[in-house]
């Protein structure tokens, strides 16, 4: 009987304490909690379609809200390398996987750059001294209209 309480006490201070200390890899983000940089200030975007080996500069308003309302549908996860995320997707077909660069302006700023690999991971190199990157595996699958803003851009 002493062994049995011992082992519930355990798992409840188990318990307690994993409340208490931050695991990074077990929490899903929104990528609004993120606060990687303030989407209101955003003036233009640079997208590089990797595939098509194109750039495109968007500045109209409704353009940049739709890009950032793809990564607003995301839930992230954080992790510590690339290979991570693609490791864990071994099964699954990868077709039409577009990988973007799309650099971030606020005021002709350039504040940030963010490397979308279709929606199997997202990177985001801020202009910050840190010297870690965050690397983040998107947990869900959503539809994107990155693809479909970069052709309508592509053919202006």
């Amino acid at each position: 009987m002493k062994k049995f309480n011992i082992l519930i006490l355990s798992l409840i201070g188990i318990i307690a304490l994993s409340n208490l200390i931050y695991f990074p890899g077990l929490k899903v983000w929104a990528f609004d909690e993120l606060a990687l940089f303030d989407k209101q200030k955003i003036t233009s975007l640079t997208i590089h379609n990797h595939e098509e080996n194109e750039k495109v500069e968007i500045t109209d308003p409704k353009e940049i809200q739709k890009v950032l309302n793809d990564f607003s549908k995301m839930e992230l996860r954080r992790i510590k390398r690339e290979s991570d995320a693609n490791n864990s997707g071994t099964n699954e077909v990868k077709e039409n996987v577009h990988t973007y660069t799309i650099d971030v302006y606020a005021n002709k700023q350039d504040i940030g750059t963010i490397y979308l690999s279709g929606t199997t991971y997202m990177v985001f190199y801020g202009k910050s001294s840190s010297d870690d990157i965050p690397v983040y595996k998107i947990e869900n699958n959503p539809d994107l209209e990155i693809h479909e803003v970069f052709n309508s851009a592509k053919n202006k």
